[in-house]
């Protein structure tokens, strides 16, 4: 079988056009059918059934997230103001990301789609999903920065490091996204199927919308913006982090300075330390997806490599990536909890106070009853004595004739 060779003409010519009319030997052309198949791998069921996994936890852990830094107590401080943004944009991007994998399991079972777009909320859709992704990990990168300037300019960081300027970053971060993904209403839009009369919300199947689309969102968006930029500027201020964290001499310029200075430098030490973690993460879960996705575009699209083996292990690779880029939308208040000793304790008073107002309440509740009835007694025993008082007393009733 692997001597032999076949002249294979691929019918999906989207996955591998340029590998129309090429000899394929016996190896090739069972990974040709694989690519081919309408039967889902599972590496894409993995993704998909564990999207939907995904989106519950992640959904319960920045709805806590939302609660816990919500609180008077943490949010004060200007980096909780990233992590209230974070928790509200991966929730985003995570609800879209399980929009997709329903859709995707409904066309497997159902052959049709499950969201019926229309021109203008296909296109409305892609650019609030692109936005959601874009600002997940600029929120990131700004946050890795303000760590930056809290730890090495504590000085600087008093004017800097502000509640006030961290949401006027969030906001340019907002325009700046915002203006970047326009062009998606330009190239998205229905793509209908003649054959099988079903129409996808995707890129237009237009020589200048594809042109357009391979210089923005690949080369500019995820190439650039996406991952090298953002994985430079990670790195090189964490290291610049972990350098000052770890320095034996790094408290010791603060022991001339009062316990409670101290103490609050202890505290930025290890809300840095959380930090570092949280961004260390997001690298680890994301560069790796949307890297794997631009070698896999420039390997079948922009070289023409027709090895079918190496492109059906490609898209195998994408749906692990994709599931673990999903988790990097979810975990993020799970790592606050497991690094952040502060927030555990915040956690554990959020829980502690509701429990306590519930409490009150049945107590209220029980006083104001108590205190009716007591009032209606006092009130009924002041009106029989203002029955009785010119009443002889013979005529007044006694307990035997009540």
């Amino acid at each position: 079988m692997d001597n032999q060779t076949t002249q294979f003409f691929p019918q999906n010519t989207n996955r591998m056009s340029n590998c129309i009319g090429v000899n394929f030997s016996g190896a090739d052309v069972y990974y040709a059918k694989k690519i081919q198949s309408e039967d889902k791998s599972w590496a894409w069921w993995l993704n998909n059934l564990g999207t939907l996994v995904v989106f519950v936890i992640g959904f319960c852990g920045n709805i806590l997230c939302l609660l816990v830094l919500c609180r008077r107590r943490l949010r004060r401080n200007s980096y909780t103001q990233y992590l209230i943004a974070l928790a509200i944009v991966d929730t985003g991007a995570i609800f879209a990301e399980v929009l997709s994998a329903l859709d995707e399991l409904h066309q497997v079972e159902y052959k049709r789609t499950l969201i019926r777009h229309s021109d203008i909320s296909c296109k409305i859709y892609n650019y609030i999903r692109y936005i959601f992704y874009s600002m997940s990990s600029w929120i990131v990168v700004a946050l890795a920065v303000e760590r930056l300037v809290a730890i090495k300019f504590p000085l600087w960081s008093k004017n800097i490091c502000t509640v006030v300027n961290a949401r006027r970053i969030i906001f340019i971060i907002l325009i700046f996204t915002m203006s970047i993904q326009s062009y998606h209403f330009i190239i998205k839009g229905l793509d209908c199927s003649p054959s099988t009369a079903v129409c996808r919300c995707k890129t237009l199947r237009n020589h200048r919308y594809l042109k357009l689309d391979l210089i923005l969102t690949v080369y500019v968006w995820r190439l650039f913006l996406m991952t090298l930029l953002p994985l430079t500027i990670i790195i090189t201020v964490n290291i610049l982090i972990m350098n000052k964290l770890f320095n034996e001499g790094s408290l010791l310029d603060h022991k001339s300075t009062s316990c409670n200075a101290q103490r609050k430098m202890k505290l930025v030490y290890k809300i840095s330390r959380m930090l570092v973690i949280v961004t260390s993460v997001y690298l680890l879960l994301h560069v790796p997806g949307s890297s794997l996705d631009i070698v896999k575009f420039m390997y079948i699209s922009v070289f023409n490599v027709c090895n079918v083996r190496w492109q059906y292990y490609l898209h195998i690779s994408h749906d692990i990536f994709d599931l673990l880029t999903n988790f990097n939308y979810g975990i993020n208040f799970y790592l606050y909890i497991i690094s952040g000793k502060h927030i555990r304790n915040e956690l554990v008073r959020a829980f502690k106070h509701s429990s306590l107002r519930s409490k009150s309440s049945v107590r209220n509740g029980k006083n104001r009853r108590s205190s009716y009835y007591m009032s209606s007694y006092i009130h009924g025993s002041r009106y029989n004595q203002a029955r009785y008082s010119n009443t002889p007393l013979s005529r007044r009733p006694t307990a035997s004739s009540m």
